[in-house]
């Protein structure tokens, strides 16, 4: 809060597993400088973790960070565009599951950062992401970010830790679980905590044979943990799980439909033109291709995983 509200710029990372209540810190930071009229930016890695955050947006449509992230590539952000102005204006950027992407989304910020505020204030020039308060958030016992093909040492070097503006980051830790601190859960308190302690022991690797809990002696298991994960192998799966949950809802329903279509940028090559027609194209189903087709009721969320052209 002191740095922003000095507008000197600070690098924060807020460090703590599940529970600690990151969320609650943003929520909290996020009201109190928003209730003076001020701007916070709050962005996450991943689609699910903006969906807990107040305003909370996917980082890559946010700011305009490349998908293919490289050593060179830089944000889409133009000088004196709507969103660069944003940017300029915003006091606080809080970025929640940071340590899930490859550090490359970092630099390609503070690439940008440096060119768009450097009008604003020459004497930061050279200062981190050009002065500009930052948080970020997340657990490094998380997954890295996934390097396809690559070594143990191509992963180590894409982590948020072998940034070279990470010697600047002030370290925060959250070590409370006030998820079960906080709850009045009855009988079943002390139960939740041994489960929320061995987990923990297994990430810190401190578990062995001897300190396995024999947790489950309830009748009613299923719901004396209160929660709920389901994983899915194939894609097939999914869709079901989906279109399940959906048949729940009983408001109306309505479909909406794909268009695709191959681009003529080469009018000289037709060997295929048989091959991709519209129903062929309908009919993939593929990760990280969307559906034809996809039905929507009220009540229900949709995420936007990728947003290439804000506009």
């Amino acid at each position: 809060m002191v740095a922003a509200d000095e507008a000197k710029g600070g690098l924060f990372f807020l460090y703590g597993y599940g529970g600690t209540g990151k969320i609650f810190i943003w929520k909290t930071l996020s009201s109190s400088i928003r209730s003076r009229g001020d701007i916070v930016l709050i962005v996450a890695s991943s689609g699910i973790a903006s969906l807990l955050l107040p305003g909370g947006r996917i980082v890559h449509s946010t700011l305009a960070i490349p998908l293919n992230s490289t050593e060179d590539s830089t944000c889409n952000i133009k000088q004196g565009s709507p969103l660069a102005k944003l940017i300029v204006k915003a006091t606080l950027i809080i970025w929640d599951e940071a340590p899930m992407i490859h550090r490359y989304c970092f630099e390609d910020l503070d690439q940008t950062l440096r060119d768009i505020l450097r009008f604003k204030d020459a004497s930061s020039l050279d200062r981190p992401f050009e002065g500009k308060t930052i948080i970020l958030g997340g657990d490094l016992r998380q997954n890295f970010p996934v390097i396809t093909k690559g070594t143990q040492q191509d992963i180590v070097n894409a982590t948020l830790n072998s940034l070279y503006l990470w010697l600047h980051y002030e370290i925060l830790k959250l070590t409370r679980n006030v998820r079960f601190h906080g709850n009045q859960l009855g009988t079943h308190l002390d139960e939740l905590k041994k489960i929320s302690d061995w987990i923990l022991a297994i990430d810190n690797r401190r578990i062995g044979e001897s300190t396995y809990p024999n947790f489950f002696n309830h009748s009613n298991d299923i719901d004396y943990l209160h929660q709920r994960a389901i994983l899915a192998p194939t894609l097939d799966i999914v869709e079901s799980i989906n279109e399940y949950m959906v048949s729940l809802n009983h408001n109306p329903e309505k479909t909406y439909l794909s268009s695709y279509k191959i681009c003529m940028s080469d009018h000289g090559f037709t060997a295929l033109d048989h091959v991709h027609t519209p129903k062929f194209l309908n009919s993939i189903k593929c990760s990280g291709v969307p559906n034809h087709s996809i039905t929507l009721k009220v009540g229900f969320s949709e995420m936007l995983l990728r947003n290439i052209d804000q506009s």
